[in-house]
């Protein structure tokens, strides 16, 4: 039964443009090999990773959309694992909840788009409107109730804590039941 997948992978930024393109080229010969039909090849190039792999900060994006027999998608990990030059990689099966969820994401886009350009339009050109007035900074909220709490720790001297998280003011409570701690 053919599904839908999406194939994603890091290649290390070491690798030249020919190395990126002969292992894309792979995946997808192995995607049509395996009776497989690609659907959409989108190669986002070097880009900053959020963390880094292996010492590298850089990276080179891939995706493929692919439609293929779920039973092949083995053989594929198994190829994309055994490649030195791959950082990281991810095949994730997209069933057709994710397909309909991603449609109504372009259709709530283009309607957000549709409303920002009618109100543009509807108010004129941005030289007619009026500059915006700037706000006045808000006062920082308490979120959370602090008490201040007096300790001794055996015999050292006393020593106040302001206790602001209840994690905290349990954790000196049983500090206290295990003779650990005093509170004055």
């Amino acid at each position: 039964m053919h599904r839908s997948y999406e194939i994603g992978f890091i290649l290390n930024p070491e690798t030249t443009e020919e190395e990126a393109k002969k292992i894309t080229d792979m995946v997808v010969s192995l995607v049509e090999k395996n009776e497989g039909k690609v659907e959409k090849l989108d190669e986002w190039g070097r880009k900053k990773m959020a963390f880094p792999i292996e010492k590298h900060e850089e990276g080179i994006y891939s995706f493929i959309n692919a439609t293929m027999d779920g039973g092949n998608v083995i053989e594929l990990e198994k190829r994309i694992k055994l490649n030195e030059k791959v950082l990281r990689y991810i095949i994730v099966r997209l069933d057709e909840r994710m397909r309909k969820s991603n449609r109504l994401v372009k259709k709530w886009k283009r309607h957000d788009e549709r409303r920002s350009r009618d109100s543009v339009s509807s108010q004129g050109t941005s030289s007619e409107r009026a500059p915006r007035e700037p706000r006045e900074p808000r006062e920082p909220r308490e979120t959370r109730e602090t008490r201040e709490t007096s300790i001794r720790v055996r015999d050292a001297e006393e020593a106040t804590v302001n206790t602001g998280w209840p994690f905290f003011t349990h954790m000196l409570e049983a500090l206290c039941c295990h003779g650990m701690l005093q509170l004055s």
